[in-house]
């Protein structure tokens, strides 16, 4: 049997590995419309955090058909992003995700208005699943630095029946460029400290690659 002091020694030798070796691993969804701007935020959100990654042309950017996956290194924190498909029929799939998820970010296309109660019903069906209670939630009122683009404030309006649904979770609406990058680093900072704090979902553990 393991003597007390060999025990503590192996207990302290566990937890260096865990510190140096492994990270904690939250999944993230990016969800929204088709052309809401989900893949380019991906992107920024690589570059911005991976120093060796060069990221692809932001203009060769094309519709998401199927999933996106995008890793991000945020201190402890690893972010799993998974980015997926808006139109209407890959709609359908975004539930398969949510038991295993940790956060999702919603990303809105500020700029049309046409399509803006289309973006809220994606939204309310997402946010009345069972299956995403108590995960955080992250709304980016995306393409803002287009001048003709809708203000916060108009925004919260269209979805304003739905903070009812949000029920007690975290959840921060925010203005976003993401072809300029300005607000993806606050938005991912907020979603790195919610994850963390958020109980009902631990992390994964995984070995650092």
């Amino acid at each position: 049997p393991i003597s007390g002091s060999q025990g503590r020694m192996y207990t302290l030798l566990s937890g260096l590995y865990k510190y140096m070796f492994q990270k904690d691993e939250y999944c993230i969804l990016i969800l929204g419309l088709d052309n809401a701007g989900k893949t380019t935020f991906l992107e920024q959100s690589k570059t911005r955090f991976n120093k060796n990654y060069k990221g692809m042309s932001l203009s060769k950017i094309t519709t998401t058909v199927g999933l996106n996956i995008g890793t991000v290194d945020f201190g402890k924190a690893r972010l799993m992003f998974w980015d997926l498909g808006g139109q209407e029929e890959l709609q359908s799939l975004w539930d398969k995700y949510y038991a295993e998820c940790h956060g999702v970010i919603y990303v809105i296309d500020s700029t049309d208005e046409e399509r803006l109660s289309e973006s809220k019903r994606a939204f309310e069906k997402m946010v009345t699943s069972e299956a995403l209670n108590g995960v955080p939630i992250l709304v980016l009122a995306n393409k803002q630095d287009i001048e003709t683009c809708l203000s916060i404030p108009d925004i919260k309006t269209v979805f304003s029946d739905c903070a009812s649904k949000i029920g007690r979770r975290d959840c921060l609406t925010q203005a976003c460029s993401a072809l300029t990058g300005k607000g993806v680093r606050e938005g991912i900072e907020w979603m790195v400290k919610c994850v963390v704090r958020n109980v009902h979902r631990p992390p994964r553990q995984r070995d650092i690659t």
